[in-house]
């Protein structure tokens, strides 16, 4: 029961952290080509959504529905955004642009409205606390273990 559990959870994880690396390199590729600001069709947010869908079919057929809905809570808890400011960090390949301390500890995260703390508690454009964010991200962590459990 436990080796299933964590192996449910660790695609999940896996997941995340393939998507949250394309978004490293799509988001920066994309501020590079100037994209980012395209109002209607963004076509890294297009390719993006594509990606997000071959993970979870990916998990859903290949590993089980647990990995791919965990995989989801992660991404909507804003475990992927943490894992994003990981490769920032680490990776420093776009020279950081994406600073955890300066944008998410400095409280401008103003793009975490789609989460569930944002689309209950924000509004659209209006920064979300660091620690609102870390919080529901380890929330993400708890549900995600526990939908791996089913």
């Amino acid at each position: 029961m436990l080796n299933q559990i964590l192996y449910y959870f660790l695609w999940s994880f896996i997941g995340a952290a393939l998507f949250a690396l394309y978004d490293y390199i799509g988001y920066n590729i994309s501020l590079r080509k100037n994209w980012v600001n395209i109002e209607f069709i963004n076509p890294y947010r297009i390719s993006q959504s594509l990606v997000q869908i071959i993970i979870s079919l990916m998990l859903l057929i290949f590993i089980g529905w647990q990995s791919m809905v965990g995989f989801n809570i992660l991404w909507w808890f804003w475990g992927c955004d943490i894992l994003f400011y990981f490769y920032c960090a680490s990776l420093n390949i776009f020279k950081d642009r994406g600073n955890f301390t300066k944008q998410v500890m400095g409280n401008l995260t103003t793009w975490a409205w789609w989460t569930p703390y944002g689309l209950l508690f924000a509004k659209k454009g209006a920064p979300v606390k660091w620690q609102k964010l870390i919080s529901q991200a380890v929330l993400g962590l708890i549900l995600t273990a526990a939908v791996c459990a089913l």
